[in-house]
């Protein structure tokens, strides 16, 4: 099992980059309810709901066993306090220590996160498509892009 982690602006189609590829949210899904990988939003949290899968309010949960740690919410839903990506990576591998693997897609570099490999969703693309990522995609899926990737 891998634990992915997406952000969601400029990586998942819902909202891609305007000159790159971006990763198919019905690949995202496909990895969360039937591939049996453990799949977390660690950006924009409206990934939570489109891919239905947990974000960074739900690992707090799971490591602290309740939320108080990001503090009272405004009246727009925005915490007191909340973790910073590299943060949001540590305590997913926290969580799933026994994994075969941690990947981190996101526009941001999260490189230098101890244990985790980061792509920049094209180039996740792009390996998943040459095979060179242990990572399935939908039976439906045409591994050709229209771009001729």
């Amino acid at each position: 099992m891998y634990i992915l982690a997406f952000d969601r602006d400029w990586t998942v189609d819902v909202n891609p980059h305007p000159r790159r590829e971006a990763v198919p949210l019905e690949w995202v899904r496909y990895w969360a309810h039937e591939a049996g990988h453990e799949v977390w939003a660690i950006g924009n949290q409206d990934l939570v709901e489109e891919a239905d899968i947990p974000g960074t309010v739900e690992s707090i949960r799971r490591r602290d066993e309740y939320i108080d740690a990001l503090g009272e919410q405004d009246e727009y839903g925005y915490y007191e306090w909340w973790p910073e990506r590299e943060e949001r990576l540590r305590i997913l591998a926290e969580l799933f220590p026994d994994a075969e693997g941690y990947i981190a897609v996101d526009d941001l570099d999260l490189g230098h996160v101890d244990g985790w490999e980061h792509y920049h969703a094209w180039d996740f693309v792009k390996h998943i498509r040459q095979g060179e990522i242990g990572l399935t995609v939908p039976p439906t899926t045409d591994l050709v892009s229209d771009r001729g990737i």
